[in-house]
């Protein structure tokens, strides 16, 4: 008898742990998307998705102002948090470009005050001057053209601003740009730049000693 109860036992204890390890319940849930783009509601949901766990794949459908998704209820309860917390209006952000030339000439120019210091640190030219600046606005995911004139202009600028990370003063802003000028050639690069601080981006045209131009930028937050 003994030997008999210990086998049922047995049988029920695997019969247990087989059901604990049974297929997930899914279920469905539609989200509302009010400022999130599709490509970023794929990149911040994707990982609670689950489109290869056999017997039970997870699904997710984004649509015109929704996303559905089929998950666990663990997962759903998870992505409705990540899009409390991220589908939020997206901050303006105003970028201040300055293209400034750099030669051989020894000169200074009080317009350039502010980095003047850094591009001597980072360049090895005798003077600098600036002879273009221009303003664009956007938010997160946006692209902005503008052709800028000046001494040996014209200019044109492509600023693409790709992420904005963090709030306040702590923020990033996360740019892709472009410098394209017929005299010197095209200069492009994507740098992360905290707001409030002006950024030289690097210089176009010309080689130490020699003429050059030189691109900073500076990003700030804008209220909406």
């Amino acid at each position: 008898m003994k030997a008999r109860h210990l086998a049922v036992a047995l049988v029920s204890a695997g019969l247990i742990a087989a059901c604990g390890r049974g297929t997930p319940i899914l279920e469905t849930r539609t989200f509302a998307l009010r400022y999130l783009p599709e490509g970023q509601v794929h990149q911040l949901l994707g990982p609670y998705v689950d489109t290869e766990r056999p017997d039970a794949k997870g699904s997710m459908t984004v649509g015109s102002g929704t996303v559905t998704v089929r998950e666990t209820r663990d997962n759903l309860e998870r992505i409705g948090r990540t899009l409390a917390q991220y589908d939020r209006p997206q901050p303006s952000v105003r970028l201040t470009f300055k293209i400034i030339r750099a030669d051989g000439a020894a000169r200074t120019d009080p317009s350039i005050a502010d980095i003047e210091g850094a591009l001597r640190a980072l360049f090895r030219f005798r003077g600098y001057t600036l002879v273009a600046e221009g303003i664009m606005t956007g938010s997160q995911n946006s692209r902005s053209q503008q052709g800028l004139g000046g001494a040996g202009g014209p200019y044109g600028l492509t600023a693409i601003i790709e992420q904005v990370s963090g709030s306040g003063d702590s923020a990033t802003v996360r740019l892709s740009v472009q410098l394209v000028s017929r005299a010197a050639g095209e200069f492009q690069t994507t740098v992360g730049v905290p707001v409030g601080r002006t950024a030289v981006l690097g210089n176009v045209g010309g080689s130490e000693g020699a003429s050059a131009l030189i691109l900073a930028v500076r990003p700030e937050l804008v209220a909406n």
